[in-house]
């Protein structure tokens, strides 16, 4: 079914299938069908279409196909894509070891591209376009040697960041990648783990670093993958090794004239396990997402608009007023800390460890001799890659408030009475015009549903969850305030501060007993990247789901509520990088990767037909690609 209308009057524009206008033009957007045997299973498949009508009243239809502008290792104007590098800039070709003693050989092209920002650079009536895409992670590599083995490769690598310059068609607005640099990272000591992001209202990349080491652990054992890109392998920080509090942090590219990408990381807006940060109209004001189980949820206010290099940073409490269908809560915000980079800079270039932040006590030793720990905090976190979440004791060290706000954030949140419930906090973006904040939680598990609390010191958020919905995740909104005040009554400096929050967006478990998706393939499932077009007054959704078996991508009309199926990935990937883009010339586009298609990991709980016969016929590259939209004009 396909239907067309414009958004006045409202009353109209409620009757449509995932229908708006945009840029003068009316677009629609007709449902693809889910894929069929293994053809359609191991690749991009979609036989949706989109419907552009301009004002001349003039219609076209565009089917929906996935261009792919590059590959995971393919050469572009000389260089490979998703190369990783040491400090010098030259290839890495081996790995620290694995559990069982093997290295990674290489050379290593990252299998997952993530965020992606489409940079437009104009002048006078001639654009030029750059795709900024940062690499999350490879996937395996073979052993080194006579090893039969393969190495996972999740966390034991440092990643990129690639530009590439893009060549538009003035006829078709097709594009094509002619080159592609990596982004030199020397000065922020390399990049860890990043995963989502947005392009600024100010025309760069802001980016993240996810899964933040561990400081505990790495203060007495090495940080190899960062080691290998510094070249100081064996190294713990106090000897000259990687230092666990240099990752974990927001990063922007700014990207010249000639294509080349500069990188900062903002230090001041906190240490944790940035799935990415958006910022909304004030240029201020950025929402901060924490991707892991039992995370917080972050909001910083920059001091100028535009410069994100010293702010304000809070963290959220969730205000619960109802349970039922993915829940509704009012969020109040406590006061971290106000800092610039350059003293969180500092605070790490003193190498300091966590032992000097916190006091800690196990949870077996603080009940053994309760007054003997008089004043320890009772904290259940996320620690980071390397640690171990679990109920834990702590003491914050006397003056040491500033530095445990920016490099231990999630534990000081938890310790000051955030809630650290959240699971799986992934994508986030904005609707100004509604004064909308989306968010996804793509398995609101662990601490979320009611009964399910267990040692966690706080309860803030109980679901009710009769069916196991919960687990096929949830999309919130929230509305964002012109006032607020934080939790000890003192003014909030934005007007873009979000409060009343609702359950938008729903899975449910698969009514089909023997499918293969465990959860309904009607409705979204573990949703992940999330984007809003202002312009099609769309919320772009992107699964990273165990419970489809083929992740899809979902376009929501915010004006009619209807949920369209645009497309599904090959099996065993997900869909990243999603960026709605409507250039100067009106050609519309919906940037979207898809990251490691085929990986076994995704694909270890499904037969042996699946995961190995089939997955056999996948290309197991990371693809970084768009859709066509069309013209709006």
């Amino acid at each position: 079914m396909k239907s067309r209308i414009m958004l006045k009057p409202l009353t109209a524009a409620l009757l449509a299938l995932c229908s708006v206008t945009a840029q003068g033009a009316e677009v629609s957007f007709a449902p693809s069908s889910l894929p069929s045997g293994a053809s359609e299973m191991t690749r991009v498949h979609s036989s949706a279409s989109v419907s552009v009508t301009g004002a001349d009243g003039a219609a076209r239809s565009l089917p929906l196909a996935y261009h792919v502008l590059y590959h995971s290792g393919d050469v572009v104007g000389g260089w490979p894509a998703g190369q990783i590098v040491n400090r010098e800039g030259k290839p890495l070709m081996l790995t620290s070891y694995d559990e069982s003693a093997h290295e990674g050989q290489g050379p290593f092209y990252a299998k997952g591209p993530d965020s992606n920002s489409l940079i437009e650079q104009r002048n006078g009536k001639q654009s030029a376009y750059y795709l900024v895409t940062h690499f999350e992670y490879d996937t395996d590599a073979p052993a080194t040697g006579a090893a039969p083995a393969r190495v996972n490769l999740y966390g034991k690598l440092p990643m990129a960041i690639n530009v590439a310059t893009l060549k538009q068609d003035p006829a078709s607005g097709a594009l094509q990648a002619v080159s592609l640099k990596n982004v030199d990272m020397k000065s922020v000591d390399g990049l860890w783990t990043p995963c989502a992001g947005e392009k600024t209202p100010w025309n760069t990349h802001l980016g993240s670093e996810e899964y933040e080491p561990d400081a505990r652990n790495f203060e007495r054992v090495p940080l190899e993958a960062m080691n290998a890109y510094l070249g100081t392998s064996g190294k713990l920080t106090r000897d000259g090794g990687a230092n666990p509090y240099a990752y974990g942090f927001i990063t922007e590219v700014r990207v010249d004239s000639r294509g080349a990408g500069h990188i900062v990381k903002h230090y001041s807006m906190g240490r944790f396990s940035h799935e990415l940060g958006t910022v909304m109209p004030d240029r201020r004001t950025v929402y901060l997402s924490d991707d892991g189980r039992d995370v917080m949820m972050g909001m910083y206010v920059a001091d100028r608009a535009g410069d994100l290099s010293s702010g304000t940073l809070y963290a959220a409490k969730w205000n619960q007023t109802d349970g039922s269908n993915g829940g509704k809560a009012n969020l109040q915000w406590i006061r971290l800390g106000h800092a610039t980079d350059a003293e969180v800079r500092s605070m790490i270039r003193s190498k300091l460890r966590f032992s000097e932040i916190f006091d800690f006590v196990t949870a077996e030793g603080y009940q053994q001799n309760p007054q003997r720990f008089a004043g320890y905090r009772p904290v259940f976190v996320y620690g980071g890659t390397g640690g171990v979440t679990r109920l834990e004791y702590l003491k914050l060290k006397p003056g040491m408030e500033k530095t445990a706000a920016f490099l231990e954030t999630r534990r000081y949140a938890a310790y000051l009475g955030a809630t650290t419930e959240f699971s799986k906090m992934e994508g986030l973006t904005s609707n100004p015009a509604d004064r909308q904040l989306y968010f996804a939680v793509s398995y609101a598990e662990g601490g979320m549903p009611t009964g399910k609390n267990g040692e966690r010191p706080q309860n803030d958020i109980s679901l009710s969850d009769p069916d196991g919905a919960l687990a096929c995740g949830v999309v919130y909104a929230s509305s964002l305030q012109p006032q607020a005040r934080d939790m000890l009554g003192k003014p909030i400096n934005s007007r873009w501060v979000a409060g009343a929050t609702r359950a938008l967006l729903t899975g449910r478990p698969n009514p089909v007993a023997d499918s293969h998706d465990k959860c309904d393939p009607e409705r979204i499932g573990n949703p992940d990247n999330i984007k809003y077009s202002p312009q099609m007054r769309t919320l772009f959704i992107g699964e990273d789901s165990g419970n489809h078996l083929n992740n899809m991508l979902w376009a929501y009309n915010t004006v009619s509520g209807q949920l369209t199926r645009l497309a599904t990935a090959p099996i065993g990937a997900e869909w990243t990088g999603l960026a709605p883009v409507v250039t100067a010339d009106g050609y519309a586009y919906l940037m979207a990767n898809v990251q490691h298609p085929g990986a076994d990991d995704d694909l270890s709980k499904y037969p042996v037909e699946i995961r190995e016969d089939m997955a056999s016929h996948v290309d197991k590259r990371g693809m970084v690609g768009y859709i066509p939209l069309g013209k709006l004009d």
